[in-house]
C-alpha cells in the first residue's frame, strides 16, 4: 500500500547529487544534512547514516553549529526507531550549543523534539515543561510554524488526560496556523490526532473523514511512517465500531510495514490494535500471543533502566551548565581581588606622599590605617563567612530540589508500571461472574506487588482460582507476577492442563526455560508459591494442589488444614524439577475454603510488635466463617490494621475466601 513515488525520487536524486557535486566541506556536510532530512521518514538508517557522516566532518571543522545541526538529525533517526535514550542525548547536545550560540529557533526546536521523548516514556510533566518552553521562544520569536507545533504537543497531552475538549481546542489552535502557513506535513499529524478525539467522543463519522484528510495528504507527500500512522489509527477506529475484521486487516499491513521500517512505535499501536481486534472475535488464544510480543516490545521501548538513564543524563547536563555558571563566578571573584588590590596600593602611595608633610601627620596617618585595615579585615572575615554559608545553602537547596524529580519521575514510572499489572489482574466483574459467593482481600507492600489472585473458568463448568506469592515484593515481585499470571494462562489454554498439579509441573517446567535457570542455579531461589484450586459445581468436588502453601476448609465449625506440596515452584530434586500432587477435598454446602499468602500471619504489631501468626488466622476466620464474604473480608482488613498499628505492612498480603 504504500510505496516513494516519482516527485520524492526526483527531489531525492536532485539533493544527492547536489551533496555530491559540493567540494567545500561545510558545504558538503550541510548538502548531506539536507539530504538526510528529505529520506529520514522513508529509511531511517540511511537518515542517521547521512548524520554521523556530517557529524564526522563538523567535529574536524570544529564548527559547533553544523555539529548540532547533525545531532539534530541522529536524534530524529533514534527517535523513529525507538532509542529514546541515545534520542535525547543527542538534543541535550544540540540545545546546549544553541544557548551558547543564542539560536533561539533551532533551540526552541530542541525543546520540542525533547518534550515529545518524554511524551514518549510517560513523563508527561516533563513533556508539558519542554512543549512551554518551546511556547516562549516561538511568541518572542513570532515563529508561528514552532507554536503550532507546541499547540499540537499540548493537545495531545490533554488527550493523554482524557480531557478531550481541552484537546480539541489546542488541535483547531494549530490546524489553523498549518492551513495558513501552507504546512502540508503538520496539518496531516494535526487532522489524524483530531480524528482519535472524535473516536473517543464516539463521533466515528467525524473520526473517518478527518482519518482519510490525513492520510491523503501524507500519500500526497509520499511521507511512509505518517501515513503508517494514518492506517494505525484507522485500525483503533474500526476497533471502537467493533469492525474487527477490518481492523485485523489493516493493522497486519501496518505491522508487516513497520517491522521493515524498524518503527517501533507503529508496531506497538499494530500490536494494540490486533489484540483488541481478536479479543472482539473472542479469539483469545490469538490474543494472548499478541499480548505476549506486545509486552516484549514495550519492555524495550520503555523500561526502568531506560527511565533512570534518561534521568541521569538530563542530570549531567544540568550539573556541566552550573560548572560553567560556578567557574564565571569564580572569575568574578578573581577580578575583584586584582581590582581590590589595586586600591590598596594606591592607598598606601597616597599615604607615603603625606608622610613627607610632617612626623606628625604621619604617626596619625599610620594609627588611622592600622584601626582601618583591622575594621577592614573584620568586615571581609564576616563577608565571606556569610558568603559561604549562602553557598552552602544554594547546593543544599539545589540537590534537595534534583532529589525530589528524581524520586517523581521514578515513582511515576512505578505507578505506570500499576497501571500494567492491574490490567492484566482479573476484573472484578470476571471474578464475581466465576465465584459470586467470595472476595479477595488484596493489600500490596509498596506500590507494585509480588502476590496477585487468578481465575479462569475450565472444563465442564468448573473454576480454577489460585493465590500466588512471587519471590521478593516491589518492582521485583511484579515482574514475576506478571511472568506466573501468563504461565498459568499457558499451562491451560496452550498446554491443555485440567489438574492442579498438572498445571503446576507445567509452570514449573516453563518458569525454569523463561527464567533459564538449572539445578546448580536454583539456590539463587527464583521462583513462587502457588495455592491452585479447581472447583466442580457440578459434582461439588474441590482438587488442591500447593507449592509450599496450605488452604483452611471450615465444615460444621471445624477447620481442615490441607498441605501442598513442601517445595515452591522452581525447586529441583537432584537435577530433575520437583513434581507436585493433587489432593482432593470433601465439601458441601456452606462450607469455606480459604488460600492465602503468607503477609497477614507474617505481619508484625500487636500490644508487643509480634507476629500476627498462623494460628491466630486459623482462630479468627474460625469465627466469622458464618458472616457474609464481603463481611468477612471487611473484618479481616480491620482486624489486619488495627494489629499493624504504626509499623511498616512487611510483605504483600493476598486472601481469597470461597463459600461453596
Amino acid at each position: 500500500m504504500l510505496s516513494t513515488g516519482s516527485v520524492f525520487s526526483q527531489n531525492r536524486d536532485s539533493l544527492y547529487t547536489q551533496y555530491k557535486k559540493e567540494s567545500d566541506p561545510k558545504l558538503k556536510a550541510a548538502a548531506l544534512l539536507i539530504y538526510g532530512e528529505e529520506i529520514l521518514r522513508h529509511n531511517i538508517d540511511s537518515a542517521l547514516s547521512c548524520g554521523y557522516i556530517a557529524l564526522q566532518t563538523a567535529k574536524k571543522l570544529n564548527d559547533k553549529s553544523l555539529v548540532a545541526e547533525a545531532n539534530m538529525l541522529i536524534g530524529y533517526s533514534f527517535e523513529a526507531s525507538g532509542k529514546y535514550k541515545d534520542a535525547l542525548n543527542c538534543f541535550l547536545i544540540a540545545s546546549d550549543i544553541n544557548k551558547k550560540n543564542r539560536n533561539k529557533p533551532k533551540l526552541a526546536q530542541c525543546y520540542t523534539a525533547m518534550g515529545v521523548i518524554y511524551w514518549y516514556q510517560g513523563f508527561y510533566d516533563k513533556a508539558e515543561e519542554y512543549y512551554k518552553k518551546n511556547i516562549e521562544i516561538c511568541l518572542e520569536l513570532n515563529d508561528l510554524s514552532g507554536l503550532g507545533a507546541s499547540y499540537g504537543n499540548l493537545a495531545i497531552l490533554f488527550d493523554e488526560k482524557k480531557e478531550l475538549d481541552n484537546a480539541l481546542i489546542f488541535y483547531k489552535k494549530a490546524l489553523a496556523i498549518f492551513d495558513n502557513g501552507k504546512k502540508p506535513a503538520q496539518t496531516a499529524a494535526c487532522l489524524d490526532n483530531m480524528s482519535l478525539i472524535f473516536k473517543q467522543k464516539g463521533d466515528f463519522s467525524q473520526a473517518r473523514s478527518y482519518n482519510l484528510r490525513s492520510y491523503k495528504i501524507r500519500e500526497s507527500l509520499h511521507d511512509s511512517i505518517g501515513m503508517l500512522a494514518s492506517m494505525g489509527n484507522l485500525g483503533s477506529i474500526f476497533i471502537a465500531q467493533k469492525n474487527a475484521d477490518e481492523a485485523i486487516e489493516i493493522s497486519q499491513q501496518v505491522l508487516s510495514i513497520a517491522v521493515r521500517l524498524g518503527a517501533k512505535e507503529d508496531m506497538k499501536s499494530a500490536y494494540y490494535n490486533l489484540k483488541d481486534a481478536f479479543e472482539l472475535k473472542k479469539d483469545y488464544k490469538s490474543a494472548n500471543a499478541i499480548l505476549n510480543k506486545l509486552m516484549d516490545l514495550k519492555d524495550s521501548l520503555r523500561n526502568m533502566d531506560n527511565a533512570n538513564q534518561i534521568a541521569e543524563l538530563e542530570a549531567k547536563f544540568k550539573t556541566k551548565e552550573k560548572e560553567v555558571e560556578l567557574s564565571e563566578v569564580k572569575l568574578m571573584q578573581e577580578l575583584r581581588e586584582v581590582e581590590n588590590s589595586e586600591k590598596l596600593k594606591k592607598k598606601n602611595y597616597s599615604i607615603i606622599i603625606l608622610s613627607l608633610v610632617g612626623v606628625f601627620i604621619l604617626l596619625l596617618a599610620v594609627i588611622l590605617l592600622k584601626r582601618f585595615n583591622e575594621k577592614q579585615k573584620v568586615a571581609e572575615e564576616f563577608s565571606a563567612k556569610n558568603k559561604a554559608i549562602e553557598f552552602q545553602k544554594t547546593i543544599i537547596d539545589t540537590a534537595y530540589h534534583e532529589l525530589t524529580e528524581r524520586n517523581k519521575d521514578i515513582t511515576d514510572s512505578i505507578k505506570y508500571a500499576k497501571r500494567i499489572q492491574e490490567a492484566i489482574f482479573p476484573s472484578a466483574v470476571h471474578f464475581s461472574k466465576l465465584l459470586p459467593q467470595a472476595f479477595t482481600l488484596f493489600k500490596p507492600k509498596d506500590i507494585v506487588s509480588g502476590d496477585f489472585y487468578w481465575v479462569e473458568k475450565g472444563k465442564d463448568d468448573a473454576v480454577f482460582v489460585a493465590v500466588v506469592d512471587c519471590t521478593g515484593h516491589g518492582v521485583p515481585g511484579a515482574f514475576m507476577s506478571i511472568v506466573g499470571f501468563n504461565l498459568l494462562n499457558k499451562a491451560i489454554h496452550e498446554n491443555k492442563c485440567d489438574d492442579p498439579a498438572d498445571i503446576l509441573n507445567q509452570v514449573n517446567i516453563d518458569l525454569t526455560e523463561t527464567l533459564k535457570q538449572t539445578f546448580e542455579e536454583s539456590a539463587v531461589k527464583d521462583g513462587m508459591e502457588i495455592s491452585l484450586c479447581k472447583w466442580n459445581k457440578e459434582k461439588n468436588e474441590l482438587l488442591f494442589a500447593g507449592a509450599n502453601t496450605i488452604v483452611y476448609h471450615i465444615s460444621d465449625d471445624q477447620i481442615n488444614i490441607i498441605k501442598g506440596n513442601k517445595h515452591p515452584i522452581g525447586s529441583f530434586y537432584g537435577e530433575q524439577l520437583k513434581p507436585f500432587q493433587t489432593a482432593k477435598i470433601i465439601v458441601k454446602k456452606n462450607d469455606c475454603v480459604y488460600l492465602f499468602s503468607d503477609g497477614y500471619a507474617d505481619q508484625f504489631g500487636g500490644p508487643k510488635g509480634k507476629k500476627f501468626k498462623y494460628k491466630q488466622l486459623e482462630e479468627f476466620l474460625l469465627s466469622i466463617a458464618h458472616e457474609a464474604m464481603e463481611t468477612q473480608k471487611q473484618k479481616l482488613d480491620e482486624v489486619f490494621e488495627k494489629w499493624k498499628g504504626d509499623l511498616e505492612q512487611v510483605d504483600d498480603v493476598c486472601i481469597i475466601g470461597i463459600r461453596i
